[in-house]
């Protein structure tokens, strides 16, 4: 049990540091970058802060059950588990301490999983982010988008009436059904 919460606790370091160095360097390049628009550039920086953030998170969390496994707290754990399991009676002092310690454990352990909401938290922080950020990407590329067509709409409209003023000046009658069509009449 203690390899395999060691093994957790230092993924938990190595990820954690992983982030936060890899956001580190994301800060670097964003500083580098000259030409890139206010609101992107908000937007990079908070997640790199959420992010970073969130990595420190991680090795603390990872640090805690580290110190869990390599202080001892889980052997003493054990031991007062297997005295309370034997039916010894135990001195009234020591039985004193063994809650006190329990309890200290709990504390301990309560803490760890504060923490763990924590990084919950900020991921899903960072979630609503990127979702807000990139639904007002859309909605500008959207508006964008709906901008062309109009304005191609309007032109095709322009052309089409261009077309039947010419038609009418050279026939001198307005144009009906058969001219609406795009394909020129037989000789």
């Amino acid at each position: 049990m203690v390899a395999v919460g060691l093994v957790l606790a230092a993924a938990l370091v190595l990820f954690g540091a992983g982030t936060a160095l890899r956001q580190r360097r994301a800060m670097a390049r964003l500083r580098t970058e000259r030409y890139l628009p206010s609101d992107d550039r908000a937007y990079l920086r908070g997640q790199v802060r959420r992010r970073v953030a969130t990595g420190t998170v991680l090795v603390m969390i990872g640090g805690l059950i580290a110190v869990y496994y390599l202080s001892g707290m889980d052997a003493r754990v054990d031991e007062i588990a297997r005295k309370d399991r034997s039916g010894v009676p135990i001195p009234d002092d020591e039985d004193r301490a063994d809650k006190d310690f329990t309890r200290t454990v709990a504390a301990y352990w309560v803490g760890i999983l504060g923490l763990v909401f924590v990084a919950g938290c900020l991921a899903v922080f960072d979630f609503w982010a990127t979702r807000r950020y990139w639904m007002s990407q859309y909605r500008l590329l959207k508006a964008d988008h709906e901008a062309k067509l109009q304005r191609d709409l309007a032109v095709h409209r322009q052309a089409k009436e261009n077309d039947r003023m010419n038609r009418m000046n050279r026939g001198g009658r307005p144009p009906g059904p058969a001219d609406e069509t795009d394909e020129e009449p037989p000789v």
